[in-house]
């Protein structure tokens, strides 16, 4: 079988056939560090600085490692569709191609990417009994449907809102199953079958982390189907996002409003039930007769203990924030509102014994997949029921955290979220993988893994783990400039007008050098909107991130104006793409620094400090260097890209963590002499 090596090297496989194919060392190098992990079973951790290739350098071994063995299977999840788009569609075909690879490949996204064409044609065919006209954009999307290969919103063509696609996007809480009359032409199995094929399975950070989550809790095993179908093999690009997903997907969340939208499930009267419930549709199916009108006398009563135990909660929280850590001393002044979870909780867990319990085992043919459906509402109730037992009667602070925060309905949310996400992936992913490759461009710290590794899960498989750093092949020295004005001020909590105003002063003079061409980067909405309501007059084409615009209407705007400027928060510290002098000039407000108030900061923070550890530099320094690594990483995209870095915050100079910061960063231009009264000349020379 043909190596790695010479696939990558010059006049190799690549070579021969990909038209824009230039060899890079590090890409070969990377390549080689996978390779050898996936055939010793070892997992692996590397950056990869932009321009090395990162995406070849996995995918090549990969497919190798698929053809060569029959019993793997392989996940590549990524954090964006984009991402994930771009390898299904163009990076994988062109490997497979070069390689001459059979190896069957599969995209899978989220259920609710997925139209569901039975809800789509039972609105359509309303709309018709109603004699109501379609809408151009109801037109233009029946078109696509009769036309898409995928049903995915994201190859949805221009002109029709998401919002439209996902009134009927498919949902498991309405799905009938192979009982639907559209069950032979449903993408959402029809991807799913595909996936069970193929060898290798693209799919996002999110479902792999919801796959790990319920195979733990259902206790299967990893050679099983569950969410995704059963795998050995996992690379996780764009790794540096894992905490926070982890943390979200890792969660158990209670509400009562996700309580209620379960009970409605369970007594809502539905057309496909007949103009009944699935509870009076099912009655034939109990194993008692008159089963499911107790069930709804309980519902009734659990509603109104729900609606007290929100009550209460509103109450213990009234003139707080939503998003309150629950200590220990607030358990212990809310007596009444922790004895009144109880009540709710013992009532949902019975009422999901007795639904799991209560129907035919054996179910005829025509019901089955309603019986199967009813069950998992129950088991669902349980799980709610389990949650908010262990919140009311909580004791476990060094594992889980205990917060609340606004749901999406508006109410409020208890939630329990992992103490420390490595200990928690450890055990329901990392560990059970053969292999698993951590890569992204931005996961170590001063040239150390150790804050990545602690919180991804590899800190406890230290045994077999490999390391690669590899550098961007690009002129930094050359094409970039970092600014770091020695007498730039320092902000403060205490009295912020200050820094505002030096900011302004600082951004009209820096962008006037530039001649536009520039992303300003804020960590406070505030600030930033202040300094845009200063400056909108004397910066021409200026942009600015708000609540109404979406993310991808912004970066078209800005690209398309090569001299615009753009405002924005942290959504736009990465994923920025705007090649040329598109983008020339980034300029980083302050210091990215998590704000320290949030509960699960608070609690982590708390928790190293307990254990005689400094919460600042060993969490908020090393997660605010990574987020100024993705700042500086807008830049510089490709060989030819030349541009600015001006970070104003005084502290990255005058602290020493400005120190670990700096020497994390890539191995740019600093000039020594960089004073606020020369930045705009220093900018304008080194660009033009």
């Amino acid at each position: 079988m043909i190596s790695v090596e010479d696939i990558f090297s010059p006049g190799g496989a690549l070579d021969k056939t990909l038209s824009d194919y230039s060899f890079r060392e590090g890409q070969l190098e990377m390549a080689m560090l996978v390779d050898d992990a996936l055939r010793e079973n070892k997992h692996a951790i590397i950056e990869a600085g932009t321009g090395t290739g990162k995406s070849y350098a996995y995918l090549v071994p990969v497919l190798l490692s698929s053809f060569m063995n029959e019993s793997r299977r392989f996940i590549i999840a990524t954090s964006t569709i984009t991402l994930q788009k771009q390898l299904y569609d163009k990076d994988i075909p062109a490997i497979k191609k070069a390689l001459g690879l059979e190896v069957e490949t599969a995209i899978l996204y989220g259920r609710s990417n997925y139209l569901c064409m039975r809800r789509f044609s039972e609105a359509r065919n309303e709309k018709s009994l109603l004699k109501e006209a379609r809408s151009e954009e109801e037109i233009l999307f029946e078109k696509w449907t009769t036309e898409t290969e995928s049903g995915v919103v994201q190859d949805m063509p221009d002109g029709i809102p998401a919002s439209f696609f996902y009134s009927y996007a498919c949902d498991d809480k309405d799905c009938l199953g192979y009982r639907c009359p559209f069950a032979n032409q449903c993408w959402y199995y029809s991807a799913r079958r595909k996936a069970q094929r193929a060898k290798v399975i693209v799919t996002n950070h999110h479902l792999l982390l919801l796959d790990a989550k319920n195979r733990y809790e259902s206790e299967l095993d990893y050679s099983e189907d569950a969410v995704l179908p059963g795998y050995s093999v996992v690379v996780m690009d764009e790794a540096h996002h894992i905490e926070a997903e982890a943390t979200d997907v890792l969660s158990r969340i209670f509400s009562s409003y996700r309580a209620n939208r379960i009970l409605d499930y369970l007594t809502h009267k539905e057309s496909r039930f007949g103009s009944s419930s699935i509870l009076d549709f099912l009655a034939t199916e109990e194993k008692e007769r008159g089963f499911g009108k107790q069930l709804k006398d309980k519902i009734a009563h659990l509603r109104t203990m729900l609606n007290q135990f929100d009550s209460l909660l509103k109450t213990s929280l009234s003139g707080k924030d939503m998003e309150v850590l629950f200590t220990p001393e607030f358990y212990r002044a809310n007596r009444d509102l922790v004895l009144a979870g109880e009540g709710p909780a013992e009532e949902m867990a019975n009422i999901g014994v007795s639904i799991t319990g209560g129907y035919n085992d054996n179910p005829s043919e025509s019901n089955e997949v309603f019986v199967d459906l009813i069950k998992r509402y129950g088991q669902s109730l349980m799980l709610l029921s389990d949650t908010l037992r262990d919140w009311i009667r909580f004791s476990s602070w060094d594992d889980e955290i205990p917060y609340s925060e606004e749901g999406p309905d508006g109410s409020i949310e208890l939630h329990l979220a992992p103490m420390n996400t490595g200990k928690v992936l450890s055990r329901v992913l990392v560990s059970q993988m053969e292999s698993m490759i951590f890569s992204s461009a931005t996961l170590s710290i001063n040239g150390s893994f150790e804050y990545f590794e602690k919180r991804s899960g590899l800190w406890e498989e230290q045994e077999r783990v490999e390391k690669g750093i590899f550098p961007s092949p690009f002129e930094f020295r050359k094409n970039l400039m970092l600014l770091l004005p020695r007498d730039a001020a320092v902000f403060s909590n205490e009295n912020t007008e200050p820094y505002t105003e030096y900011v302004t002063s600082a951004l009209k003079a820096a962008i006037e050098s530039s001649g536009g061409g520039a992303l300003v980067l804020f960590t406070s909405k505030k600030m930033m909107k202040e300094a845009y309501i200063r400056l909108r007059e004397t910066i021409p084409s200026l942009l600015v991130q708000d609540d109404r615009t979406p993310r991808s209407v912004l970066l078209d705007a800005f690209r398309k104006n090569k001299d615009s400027s753009l405002f924005a928060v942290s959504s736009f510290w990465e994923g920025v793409d705007a090649p040329g002098d598109t983008l020339r000039l980034v300029i980083i407000v302050k210091l990215p620094f998590t704000v320290p108030s949030t509960p699960v900061v608070k609690a982590r923070s708390e928790e190293l400090e307990r254990n005689g550890r400094s919460s600042f530099m060993e969490m908020t320094v090393p997660d605010a260097t990574l987020k100024l690594k993705q700042g500086l990483g807008r830049l510089i995209r490709t060989e030819t890209d030349r541009g600015v870095v001006l970070i104003l915050d005084g502290r990255i100079t005058r602290k020493g963590y400005g120190r670990i910061m700096i020497s994390s960063l890539p191995d740019c231009y600093i000039p020594e002499d960089s004073m606020l009264s020369n930045i705009g000349e220093k900018i304008e020379r080194f660009l033009y």
